[in-house]
């Protein structure tokens, strides 16, 4: 009789075909990706950390407003930076498909 599967089980075997599926970061050119910062998992929220800001090489990509780090979407060249830098143990930066790439 087989046992039951977890939760945790489940949602492993359901995405892990979507993570094989995934374009890795080499397949993935920079202009077509965008950084976007998780509100939640970002240090700003209960301290101050401007990390990301401070490393972005490109000037006027990302600017603090209230405290948080923002990401300027027109500036954004997706370089990743900002993602290896950020000190939050849940990374708070995410690359995603930008706009562009999403309409070629």
């Amino acid at each position: 009789m087989n046992a039951p599967l977890s939760r945790r089980d489940l949602f492993a075997r359901l995405v892990r075909p979507l993570q094989t599926a995934k374009p890795t970061a080499t397949s993935v050119a920079a202009a077509e990706r965008i950084a976007v910062i998780q509100g939640r998992h970002c240090l700003a929220l209960t301290s101050f950390c401007a990390a990301c800001v401070e490393r972005c090489p490109v000037a006027g990509a990302m600017a603090v407003q209230d405290g948080m780090p923002q990401v300027v979407a027109d500036v954004c060249t997706g370089c990743g930076i900002c993602q290896q830098v950020c000190p939050a143990p849940t990374n708070a930066v995410l690359l995603l498909p930008s706009r562009r790439a999403l309409t070629l």
